[in-house]
């Protein structure tokens, strides 16, 4: 289907459209005088109009660009939203809280208010018509209560409770959100898992476990203590674009900034150093890094015997860790059921040791056991630095200089979730980990491993009071992403029986966003019923039956719940446009026709206390009260958060995990599994994204997309203001593969595989690395010429983690003609 032209709408023309409303032109026209705050937690009247009353309101932008959730005041004239201003929320300190930015998205919150694109009233599919067609008709909320639940209750009768699914993404860090929970456990329906970036965080969690304060290892105001800074596997000039001072100020204070990436990025062009590796191969570098490290005697033994478990004796047979009980010492299970390690000739529990063996092979009781360090000693002398070098397509002399600089000082890895997006994924997270494990790069201020917004810090204090009270409910089954299309296909997975049959998809827009997405209009066209609730069309929504119309965030009040040191509540700015409402009214009304009217008596502003009445919020001297006046309070130690130094690692053996002892598969779908293999760092090719692949000779390129200052996933493709600066998506390719194909600059091409096709504009980049072609993630149907670039991508995971691995993926490309 041709796309529509983005690129003819500018900011003149918008202005002429007659389906924008008097307020958005007010609004738009007085994005030109945005202005920050002055000093303090209270706006500055600055930029106003003489003679024209304005309100300031406090807010918070959604989050999910880096987690923040960044505050910012919204200005109102005559009923009108105007402006927006950066907060300025002061530290305990009195200084200025490093999370807080307005970015251009921020900004554009006021067009993407109100934009004609935005769904006004409850639409209902045409009957008689396809989904996707675009046929719709009006209905009212009681029409649509009524047709939704009524169907729900059918399908519940005669297949079971998992017979209705919801699916929710990461599209808005509220409070709010967090109430459609209490209908879905309920009602026992079946909860579709987006799986984004799965890879990366269950990685972190296994390593370091899942700390209250932070989920990753490395707060991101720790940056600027390190001395050399490694970014891999990000891009945080354009995707982390409120994080990036971060960078800058490390950068300012002395740091070495190396970047390694499959292409040259706008943060390489910052940086000191820029490395070009081959796709998919990040835990190859990182192993190699670690054996020159051991090489070249840059290991931290006492780091290894204290911190981590490499003195754990590990079982031949079986890989599990040696304990008393195996001798016959304890009570299996029992507290003093102790690991052991070895210590003079004999072994002991890991608590009682001073200086315990890391390396060799032992015999107790008749049981052969090794350190868990020396299995991943012999998972890395399985390969040598010319192989390396030769997979990793990085020259030997680099991978010399790049471990040189690594232990020269504090280091730290500033991560994204780039290597998480191949199948192999934790083969680079895991190798991140054991290379800072082995030299003690980590678990002090300067060094370790930050990673995207798993770095930011969590709010202290609130906690979703959604499902507090359903003790005796029964959760519903989940199905991960990658395996809903086998599902609806064969009607069995694993443990679940019987596919859905209706779904109710909020926050979040799978067919623009998820891999293999001809599967994911296959899997909802399969079903009976398909309601979205969105505050714009989005490529979800085209496709479903019954739509409902979500206010916008300036259209309520809230707590944002995106990672801050501050818990906010957000003030409600105008009353809702056209016949939006908010999600928990929406689901308040679902939940009463259900039959739950006893479950859905509480009002928004109880639900949102209740999410703030709780001993850490009372520790940090949050009250309701307090909140309602300040708007934002600072819940957080003042002191950045590492893991390993003030924030103890929250895994099983209280230390970084290298080795996985009795790592299981995020979920049980009958795939084969091999836990010996997967408990410690391994590398193993992307499934289908490798040149010794046999669809290499048919499919030489390799398809990735990246992140963008314009995009927040497919969130601001309504913004005119940013489709003017972005106004359409092309493909990024290097000059090589360009000249290969006979495409110039501005030449229409078509990539293609198996799976599907995408038609777009081509742009030659010589930071582009030969056999990779980039496209700019969130991007919609509309949007391209023909296809989809998400039809290109595989919905096939690695058989640990349950993931969509979007650049797993090969193509080919060829001139239109």
């Amino acid at each position: 289907m041709a796309g529509n032209k983005p690129s003819a709408l500018t900011r003149r023309a918008f202005l002429k459209t007659t389906a924008f409303t008097t307020a958005g032109v007010a609004a738009f026209g007085a994005l030109a005088g945005c202005s920050s705050n002055g000093e303090g937690n209270d706006p500055v009247e600055e930029g106003g109009t003489i003679g024209v009353a304005e309100e300031t309101y406090f807010q918070s932008c959604m989050g999910n660009c880096s987690g923040w959730g960044c505050p910012f005041y919204v200005h109102v004239r005559d009923g009108k939203i105007c402006n927006i201003t950066k907060a300025n929320l002061k530290c305990p300190d009195g200084s200025l809280s490093p999370y807080q930015e307005t970015c251009l998205k921020g900004y554009a919150n006021i067009e993407r208010m109100y934009s004609p694109t935005r769904v006004q009233y409850p639409m209902r599919r045409v009957d008689g018509t396809e989904r996707g067609a675009g046929e719709w008709e009006r209905i009212s909320w009681d029409e649509a209560i009524e047709e939704i639940t009524s169907k729900w209750k059918e399908l519940q009768s005669e297949f079971g409770p998992s017979a209705v699914a919801f699916m929710s993404g990461s599209g808005s860090g509220m409070a709010t959100i967090s109430y459609t929970g209490r209908l879905q456990a309920l009602m026992g329906a079946m909860t579709i898992a987006p799986c984004y970036d799965n890879t990366g965080m269950y990685t972190q969690m296994n390593h370091g476990g899942l700390s209250a304060l932070l989920p990753g290892h490395n707060e991101h105001r720790d940056i600027v203590n390190t001395e050399n800074l490694f970014i891999w596997g990000t891009n945080p000039s354009e995707s982390m674009i409120v994080d990036y001072h971060f960078v800058s100020e490390a950068k300012e204070n002395g740091a070495k900034v190396i970047v390694i990436d499959p292409i040259f990025t706008t943060s390489a062009a910052k940086a000191d150093m820029f490395v070009s590796i081959r796709p998919g191969t990040d835990g190859l570098l990182a192993a190699g890094m670690a054996l020159i490290a051991i090489r070249d005697g840059k290991v931290d033994k006492t780091h290894l015997q204290t911190m981590t478990v490499a003195p754990f004796l590990v079982k031949d047979q079986d890989g599990l860790y040696l304990r008393l009980s195996d001798i016959g010492k304890a009570e299996a299970g029992s507290p003093d059921d102790r690991v052991l390690v070895y210590e003079d000739g004999k072994a002991v529990a890991f608590d009682a040791a001073k200086d315990p063996e890391i390396e060799g092979g032992f015999e107790v009781e008749g049981v052969a056991v090794k350190p868990a360090y020396q299995i991943l000693l012999d998972r890395l002398n399985e390969w040598d630095l010319e192989t390396i070098s030769r997979y990793t397509d990085i020259p030997l002399e680099t991978i010399e200089e790049l471990a040189r600089i690594y232990t020269s000082g504090l280091s730290m890895i500033f991560t994204g979730f780039g290597p998480d997006h191949y199948a192999n994924g934790q083969t680079a997270y895991d190798g991140m980990f054991a290379l800072a494990d082995i030299t003690g790069q980590e678990a002090k201020h300067g060094a370790g491993i930050a990673c995207s917004d798993f770095s930011a810090p969590s709010v202290q204090g609130y906690a979703s009071t959604a499902t507090a009270d359903l003790v005796d409910v029964v959760p519903g089954p989940t199905v991960h992403a990658p395996h809903l299309h086998q599902l609806m296909e064969e009607g069995v997975l694993g443990d679940i029986v019987g596919a859905p049959k209706a779904a109710y998809i909020y926050i979040c827009n799978p067919i623009g966003n998820e891999p293999d997405r001809l599967k994911w209009i296959s899997s909802l066209g399969a079903m009976e019923l398909v309601v979205v609730s969105d505050m714009f069309m989005s490529e979800t929504a085209t496709y479903a039956d019954i739509v409902l119309p979500v206010s916008f965030l300036f259209e309520r009040d809230d707590i944002g719940t995106s990672a801050n040191p501050f818990i906010k509540l957000s003030e409600k700015v105008v009353d809702p446009m056209f016949e939006s409402k908010g999600d928990f009214e929406i689901i308040t009304l679902l939940g009463k026709a259900m039959g739950f009217e006893d479950k859905f008596t509480q009002s928004v502003e109880g639900f949102l206390e209740s999410c703030v009445t709780n001993e850490v919020a009372a520790a940090a001297g949050v009250t309701w009260e307090r909140l309602k006046e300040e708007h934002a309070i600072w819940s957080y130690p003042e002191e950045p958060v590492v893991v390993g130094l003030n924030a103890m690692p929250l895994t099983a053996s209280g230390r970084f995990e290298f080795y996985h002892e009795g790592i299981q598969p995020m979920a049980n779908v009958g795939q084969e599994w091999d836990m010996i293999k997967e408990s410690c760092w391994f590398w193993e090719p992307p499934l289908e994204a490798w040149y010794e692949n046999e669809l290499f000779e048919r499919y030489p390129l390799t398809f990735i997309s990246e992140r963008s200052k314009f995009k927040t996933h497919t969130m601001f493709n309504n913004s005119p203001m940013i489709l003017e600066l972005d106004p359409e998506p092309y493909v990024k390719m290097s000059p090589a593969d360009a000249e290969a194909r006979g495409i110039k600059e501005g030449d229409t091409v078509r990539l293609y595989n198996d799976r599907g096709f995408v038609v777009l504009k081509a742009v030659i980049n010589a930071g582009c690395r030969q056999g990779v072609l980039v496209i700019d993630h969130g991007w919609e149907e509309v949007n391209f010429i023909d296809g989809h670039y998400s039809d290109l991508s595989s919905c096939a995971s690695w058989p640990r983690f349950e993931q969509d691995n979007w650049f797993d993926c090969l193509c080919e490309m060829e001139k239109v003609q």
